[in-house]
């Protein structure tokens, strides 16, 4: 198994000026758009959402990187380069917002229960726009910045017995945190009415992800084709290229 690589300066800079010039080439548009998979319920337009993983530079190409389940990717999708931008999280908080209003306009929900991520400006910004429709209660849970791990604990009496919430995070792969974040509002007495994320990125290898699709209304911006390996079975591993850890890849 190839072990991470932490990063020098020299080897940062050099990482950056890679990937900019990647995004300075004349076909970036098309490795956009070979990204971005048809949805079911189609709600920003594929030229949005080029714009937006273009304009803020979230996508690692030709990349070597090991996410927070374990896995490795040749291609990644930092969601906190999205979030440097609040006309982005707007724009992305508009649909969510609009596919609540569609989904739930007779019985809305209580609101959103998300992680202290940056995930929490898409659900803080979505109850913003919907406050004169009908309040959405943001509540978070923990999230430990250094694994990527988010917790369950919530402020008590935030999640009443029989109020219905959502839960949302940044991207999925597997369906594992937003599914954890669900339970969290089960395990309190709650009723969870669906799943929210911006970026669905499991590239349909994760069985969870359809069981939950299949089970929940369920809202993501983007689906986006992203393929991921066990480190056994990783070509880029076997290629002894450095790897990388999500929680290492700067803004550039």
């Amino acid at each position: 198994m190839t072990s991470i690589v932490k990063l020098s300066e020299a080897t940062t800079l050099e990482l950056v000026k890679r990937q900019r010039k990647l995004y300075a080439e004349s076909d970036i548009d098309l490795r956009m758009e070979h990204l971005i998979r048809d949805t079911p319920h189609p709600t920003l337009s594929s030229w949005d959402i080029q714009r937006l993983l273009r304009t803020s530079r979230a996508v690692y190409f030709d990349s070597h990187v090991e996410v927070v389940s374990g896995h490795h990717t040749d291609i990644y999708l930092r969601f906190e380069s999205i979030a440097r931008f609040p006309d982005m999280i707007t724009l992305i908080a508009t649909n969510m917002a609009e596919w609540i209003l569609q989904t739930f306009r007779h019985d809305p929900p209580a609101g959103i229960v998300t992680t202290s991520s940056d995930a929490r400006l898409l659900a803080e910004r979505t109850s913003q726009l919907l406050a004169t429709e009908f309040p959405l209660r943001v509540v978070l849970t923990p999230f430990n910045q250094e694994t990527g791990k988010i917790g369950t604990e919530i402020v008590s009496g935030t999640v009443e017995p029989g109020a219905r919430f959502l839960s949302l995070n940044d991207v999925t792969t597997r369906g594992m945190c937003v599914s954890k974040l669900g339970k969290v509002v089960t395990d309190h007495g709650g009723r969870l009415g669906g799943m929210m994320v911006f970026a669905r990125r499991d590239s349909g290898q994760f069985p969870l992800m359809d069981e939950l699709t299949a089970r929940y209304p369920f809202y993501f911006s983007v689906d986006l084709d992203m393929p991921q390996w066990e480190p056994s079975d990783c070509h880029a591993c076997r290629d002894k290229q450095p790897l990388l850890s999500w929680r290492d890849l700067p803004e550039f």
